[in-house]
């Protein structure tokens, strides 16, 4: 799915409030993980902290009464795309949050989806193709240890 310029906009700004609610001094960092709920009926896009507080709301109209069963696919692809740009700008860096913590896609039920993002100290993990080969990896590597 084909995002607007207005919707990507939209979805900018979701990464935008967390980070203006989240940045401040190392003395003042919080432990949460980051919930992105989707709602297809409505286009909305609802982000909630641990607590279960919105934090963020927007409206993706590509998003309402999407009716592939690739929903989550191309909802993951969008968020993924915003939350690469607001790590390309510096946000995500930013944000005053215990790690490690997370940004993860879940449904009506908050069940969750995807992981979208772990960021653990030193290391940020977008999900994108991450996992992708990484077995085919892993054995060439035991492969080639072993042959030394």
């Amino acid at each position: 799915m084909n995002l607007t310029p207005s919707s990507a906009a939209s979805l900018g700004e979701a990464f935008r409030k967390i980070v203006e609610l989240y940045t401040g001094e190392e003395d003042q960092l919080l432990s949460t993980d980051f919930y992105f709920q989707p709602l297809r009926e409505s286009g909305k896009l609802a982000v909630f902290n641990d607590n279960d507080e919105e934090i963020a709301n927007v409206t993706i109209p590509e998003w309402k009464d999407y009716a592939y069963d690739i929903f989550y696919d191309e909802v993951t692809a969008d968020i993924t795309t915003a939350m690469e740009a607001a790590n390309t700008n510096g946000d995500l860096e930013r944000l005053a949050v215990w790690m490690p913590y997370s940004f993860v896609l879940v449904d009506e039920e908050r069940e969750t989806i995807a992981d979208l993002l772990l960021v653990d100290d030193d290391t940020m993990l977008v999900k994108k193709g991450l996992m992708v080969g990484l077995s085919e990896e892993l054995n060439k590597f035991i492969e080639d240890l072993l042959n030394d």
